[in-house]
Protein backbone atom coordinates (compact mmCIF):
# COMPACT_ATOMS: atom_id res chain seq x y z
CA UNK A 1 0.00 0.00 0.00
CA UNK A 2 1.76 3.53 -0.82
CA UNK A 3 1.91 6.19 1.26
CA UNK A 4 -0.99 9.04 1.96
CA UNK A 5 0.65 11.93 1.14
CA UNK A 6 -0.79 15.24 2.09
CA UNK A 7 -2.30 16.90 -0.72
CA UNK A 8 -0.81 20.62 0.46
CA UNK A 9 0.89 22.37 3.80
CA UNK A 10 -2.87 22.67 5.46
CA UNK A 11 -3.68 19.22 5.24
CA UNK A 12 -0.05 18.19 6.55
CA UNK A 13 -0.72 20.86 9.48
CA UNK A 14 -4.07 19.39 10.03
CA UNK A 15 -2.43 15.67 10.32
CA UNK A 16 0.37 16.45 12.41
CA UNK A 17 -2.33 18.18 15.00
CA UNK A 18 -4.29 15.40 15.00
CA UNK A 19 -0.68 13.01 15.00
CA UNK A 20 -0.17 14.85 18.34
CA UNK A 21 -2.83 14.67 19.92
CA UNK A 22 -3.08 10.59 19.64
CA UNK A 23 0.80 11.52 20.88
CA UNK A 24 -0.36 12.87 24.51
CA UNK A 25 -3.07 10.87 24.80
CA UNK A 26 -1.06 7.99 24.19
CA UNK A 27 1.47 9.31 26.57
CA UNK A 28 -1.65 10.06 29.42
CA UNK A 29 -3.07 6.45 29.33
CA UNK A 30 0.53 4.43 28.62
CA UNK A 31 3.21 6.58 30.42
CA UNK A 32 5.28 6.65 26.62
CA UNK A 33 7.09 9.85 25.78
CA UNK A 34 6.11 10.68 22.18
CA UNK A 35 3.92 14.17 22.45
CA UNK A 36 6.95 16.49 22.65
CA UNK A 37 8.12 15.58 19.38
CA UNK A 38 5.03 15.44 17.91
CA UNK A 39 4.07 19.25 19.28
CA UNK A 40 7.40 20.53 17.87
CA UNK A 41 6.98 19.18 14.66
CA UNK A 42 3.23 20.06 14.64
CA UNK A 43 4.23 23.84 15.69
CA UNK A 44 6.59 24.12 12.66
CA UNK A 45 3.66 22.51 10.37
CA UNK A 46 0.85 25.39 11.67
CA UNK A 47 3.46 28.20 11.28
CA UNK A 48 4.17 27.10 7.94
CA UNK A 49 0.54 27.43 6.74
CA UNK A 50 0.32 30.36 8.75
CA UNK A 51 3.48 32.01 6.80
CA UNK A 52 1.46 31.55 3.64
CA UNK A 53 -2.67 31.58 4.12
CA UNK A 54 -4.55 33.29 6.11
CA UNK A 55 -7.19 31.28 8.12
CA UNK A 56 -9.77 31.52 11.11
CA UNK A 57 -6.54 30.63 13.69
CA UNK A 58 -8.95 27.17 14.49
CA UNK A 59 -5.93 25.40 13.49
CA UNK A 60 -3.67 27.18 15.63
CA UNK A 61 -6.24 26.98 18.73
CA UNK A 62 -6.68 23.32 18.17
CA UNK A 63 -2.01 23.12 18.85
CA UNK A 64 -2.37 25.40 21.30
CA UNK A 65 -4.92 23.17 23.52
CA UNK A 66 -3.42 19.95 23.00
CA UNK A 67 -0.01 22.02 24.18
CA UNK A 68 -2.27 22.46 27.39
CA UNK A 69 -3.05 18.87 27.63
CA UNK A 70 0.19 17.84 27.73
CA UNK A 71 1.58 20.15 29.91
CA UNK A 72 -1.12 20.05 32.46
CA UNK A 73 -0.54 15.90 32.32
CA UNK A 74 2.84 16.73 32.96
CA UNK A 75 2.27 18.49 35.54
CA UNK A 76 -0.55 16.09 37.68
CA UNK A 77 1.28 12.98 37.05
CA UNK A 78 4.01 11.59 39.17
CA UNK A 79 5.58 7.62 39.03
CA UNK A 80 3.24 6.89 41.45
CA UNK A 81 0.47 8.18 39.96
CA UNK A 82 -2.23 11.93 40.12
CA UNK A 83 -0.92 14.42 42.90
CA UNK A 84 -3.44 16.68 43.24
CA UNK A 85 -3.39 20.03 44.99
CA UNK A 86 -1.00 22.84 45.29
CA UNK A 87 1.02 21.94 47.29
CA UNK A 88 5.03 21.00 46.48
CA UNK A 89 3.72 23.18 42.99
CA UNK A 90 5.72 25.42 41.47
CA UNK A 91 2.86 28.34 41.78
CA UNK A 92 4.18 30.14 38.17
CA UNK A 93 3.96 26.81 36.65
CA UNK A 94 -0.59 26.32 37.71
CA UNK A 95 -0.52 30.28 36.82
CA UNK A 96 0.77 29.64 33.10
CA UNK A 97 -2.05 26.53 32.91
CA UNK A 98 -4.67 29.06 33.94
CA UNK A 99 -3.40 31.93 31.93
CA UNK A 100 -3.14 29.72 28.65
CA UNK A 101 -6.74 28.26 29.57
CA UNK A 102 -8.13 31.60 29.79
CA UNK A 103 -6.59 32.59 26.75
CA UNK A 104 -7.90 29.32 24.76
CA UNK A 105 -11.32 30.44 26.11
CA UNK A 106 -11.01 34.22 25.36
CA UNK A 107 -9.93 33.29 21.89
CA UNK A 108 -12.13 29.83 20.79
CA UNK A 109 -13.62 30.49 17.35
CA UNK A 110 -16.30 27.80 18.06
CA UNK A 111 -18.47 26.75 21.05
CA UNK A 112 -17.30 23.38 21.08
CA UNK A 113 -13.72 24.51 21.15
CA UNK A 114 -15.37 27.04 23.62
CA UNK A 115 -16.54 24.39 26.06
CA UNK A 116 -13.05 21.98 25.61
CA UNK A 117 -11.38 25.08 26.69
CA UNK A 118 -13.80 26.03 29.87
CA UNK A 119 -13.56 21.71 30.71
CA UNK A 120 -9.35 21.80 30.84
CA UNK A 121 -10.16 25.53 32.93
CA UNK A 122 -11.86 23.49 35.71
CA UNK A 123 -10.05 20.84 35.89
CA UNK A 124 -6.54 23.36 36.34
CA UNK A 125 -8.44 24.66 38.76
CA UNK A 126 -9.76 22.04 40.60
CA UNK A 127 -6.88 19.64 40.32
CA UNK A 128 -4.27 21.63 39.98
CA UNK A 129 -5.52 24.84 42.37
CA UNK A 130 -7.61 22.68 45.01
CA UNK A 131 -9.95 25.33 44.77
CA UNK A 132 -13.25 22.95 44.36
CA UNK A 133 -15.73 25.31 43.99
CA UNK A 134 -14.26 27.28 40.52
CA UNK A 135 -13.66 23.73 39.28
CA UNK A 136 -17.57 22.93 39.51
CA UNK A 137 -18.68 26.19 38.41
CA UNK A 138 -16.64 25.73 34.88
CA UNK A 139 -17.41 22.32 34.75
CA UNK A 140 -21.08 23.14 34.59
CA UNK A 141 -20.17 25.82 32.20
CA UNK A 142 -18.30 23.48 30.09
CA UNK A 143 -21.43 21.02 30.12
CA UNK A 144 -24.35 23.60 28.88
CA UNK A 145 -21.67 25.01 25.99
CA UNK A 146 -21.14 21.25 25.08
CA UNK A 147 -24.98 20.89 24.42
CA UNK A 148 -25.07 23.22 22.81
CA UNK A 149 -22.84 22.36 20.23
CA UNK A 150 -23.38 18.64 20.33
CA UNK A 151 -19.68 17.72 21.62
CA UNK A 152 -20.28 14.45 22.97
CA UNK A 153 -16.56 14.08 24.37
CA UNK A 154 -16.48 17.19 26.12
CA UNK A 155 -20.47 16.50 28.01
CA UNK A 156 -19.11 13.28 29.02
CA UNK A 157 -15.81 14.53 30.27
CA UNK A 158 -17.90 17.52 32.33
CA UNK A 159 -20.22 14.92 33.44
CA UNK A 160 -18.03 12.86 34.69
CA UNK A 161 -16.01 15.58 37.00
CA UNK A 162 -19.52 17.04 37.66
CA UNK A 163 -20.70 13.36 39.26
CA UNK A 164 -17.74 12.97 41.17
CA UNK A 165 -18.90 16.30 42.97
CA UNK A 166 -22.50 15.19 43.04
CA UNK A 167 -21.16 11.95 44.99
CA UNK A 168 -19.12 14.10 47.28
CA UNK A 169 -22.21 16.17 48.06
CA UNK A 170 -23.71 12.89 48.91
CA UNK A 171 -26.37 12.52 45.93
CA UNK A 172 -25.38 9.26 44.57
CA UNK A 173 -28.12 8.38 42.73
CA UNK A 174 -27.42 11.90 40.79
CA UNK A 175 -23.90 10.31 40.38
CA UNK A 176 -24.87 7.09 39.49
CA UNK A 177 -26.89 9.09 36.25
CA UNK A 178 -24.43 11.44 35.38
CA UNK A 179 -21.59 8.29 35.24
CA UNK A 180 -23.69 6.47 33.32
CA UNK A 181 -24.59 8.88 30.91
CA UNK A 182 -20.99 10.09 30.23
CA UNK A 183 -19.98 6.11 29.69
CA UNK A 184 -22.43 5.75 26.97
CA UNK A 185 -21.49 8.74 25.46
CA UNK A 186 -18.05 7.55 25.28
CA UNK A 187 -18.98 4.01 24.33
CA UNK A 188 -20.89 5.74 21.38
CA UNK A 189 -17.52 7.53 20.74
CA UNK A 190 -15.68 4.10 20.56
CA UNK A 191 -13.14 6.04 23.19
CA UNK A 192 -12.20 2.29 25.19
CA UNK A 193 -9.55 4.09 27.53
CA UNK A 194 -12.24 6.55 28.56
CA UNK A 195 -15.40 3.92 28.76
CA UNK A 196 -12.60 1.94 31.11
CA UNK A 197 -12.06 5.05 33.53
CA UNK A 198 -15.69 5.37 33.56
CA UNK A 199 -16.24 2.29 34.13
CA UNK A 200 -14.39 2.68 37.60
CA UNK A 201 -16.39 5.26 38.89
CA UNK A 202 -19.35 3.09 38.30
CA UNK A 203 -17.54 0.43 40.57
CA UNK A 204 -16.71 3.12 43.00
CA UNK A 205 -20.53 4.72 43.08
CA UNK A 206 -21.87 0.62 43.15
CA UNK A 207 -18.90 0.46 46.65
CA UNK A 208 -20.25 3.02 48.36
CA UNK A 209 -23.78 2.03 47.85
CA UNK A 210 -23.15 -1.19 49.52
CA UNK A 211 -22.83 -3.15 46.15
CA UNK A 212 -19.55 -4.95 46.86
CA UNK A 213 -20.31 -7.39 44.23
CA UNK A 214 -20.81 -5.23 41.20
CA UNK A 215 -18.16 -3.12 41.84
CA UNK A 216 -16.24 -6.22 42.35
CA UNK A 217 -16.93 -7.43 38.71
CA UNK A 218 -16.47 -3.98 37.45
CA UNK A 219 -12.99 -3.25 38.33
CA UNK A 220 -12.03 -6.80 37.78
CA UNK A 221 -13.12 -6.14 33.62
CA UNK A 222 -11.72 -2.82 33.89
CA UNK A 223 -8.05 -4.55 35.24
CA UNK A 224 -7.75 -7.64 32.87
CA UNK A 225 -9.11 -4.95 29.95
CA UNK A 226 -6.38 -2.45 31.28
CA UNK A 227 -3.57 -5.07 31.46
CA UNK A 228 -4.23 -6.16 27.52
CA UNK A 229 -4.45 -2.74 26.35
CA UNK A 230 -1.16 -1.61 28.35
CA UNK A 231 -3.22 1.20 30.18
CA UNK A 232 -0.86 1.14 33.60
CA UNK A 233 -2.62 3.67 35.28
CA UNK A 234 -6.31 2.29 34.93
CA UNK A 235 -4.60 -1.52 35.80
CA UNK A 236 -3.41 0.27 39.14
CA UNK A 237 -6.44 1.97 40.24
CA UNK A 238 -8.95 -1.18 39.16
CA UNK A 239 -6.48 -3.55 41.04
CA UNK A 240 -6.62 -0.86 44.19
CA UNK A 241 -10.45 -0.63 43.62
CA UNK A 242 -10.66 -4.28 43.51
CA UNK A 243 -9.18 -4.73 46.81
CA UNK A 244 -10.52 -2.22 48.50
CA UNK A 245 -14.04 -3.88 47.64
CA UNK A 246 -12.76 -7.08 49.14
CA UNK A 247 -11.49 -8.71 46.06
CA UNK A 248 -8.62 -10.14 45.20
CA UNK A 249 -6.09 -12.87 46.59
Amino acid sequence: MADIVPADATERAVLAVVAAEVCVENDFWCGTDSAKAALSSAAAAVAAVAAVTTDDGALAWDLDLQSLRHDYFAELLTPDGPRFGPDGRDPAVIEDLTARARRLRDQAPDQRRLAAATFWAGLVEDNLRSDNVAGESLFAQALATAEEAGADLTISEALRHLGYWTSQHGDLDVAREQWERSTRLRQRAGAVPYVLAQFLLLAQVARDSGDVARARTLASEVHAWALALGIGILATQAENLTLDAGGGD
